[in-house]
């Protein structure tokens, strides 16, 4: 940042680097972990439990084949997903940048 002046996230947040690019793609990179990170730990437990129950048994996720209706929706899904991670990039406000920045 150069001279004092900080670029401002909207909400009044200070950016963490001077080119407010890095800010966004910092942005979308901590929205996907977030999100791997939780589903991850979903499908986990889910298995674990429908596992430890006898509903699903060994190596039954590596062989399943989705359906058209379930790969169409999926798509559709995954889709929404990427706009919403682009879309975490948009927080930024330039307003307060120098030229020089």
């Amino acid at each position: 940042m150069s001279d004092g002046i900080k670029p401002a996230v909207r909400g009044g947040r200070n950016a963490f680097f001077a080119d407010p690019d890095i800010d966004r793609l910092l942005a979308m990179l901590m929205r996907v972990l977030n999100e791997h990170w939780v589903l991850t730990e979903r499908v986990k437990i889910l298995e674990a439990v429908l596992q430890e129950q006898g509903v699903l048994p060994e190596g039954a996720m590596e062989t399943f084949v989705a359906s058209d209706e379930q790969s169409a929706q999926w798509h559709s899904e995954s889709y929404a997903l990427i706009k919403e991670v682009i879309s975490a990039g948009q927080n930024i406000d330039n307003k307060n940048r120098s030229p020089s920045d």
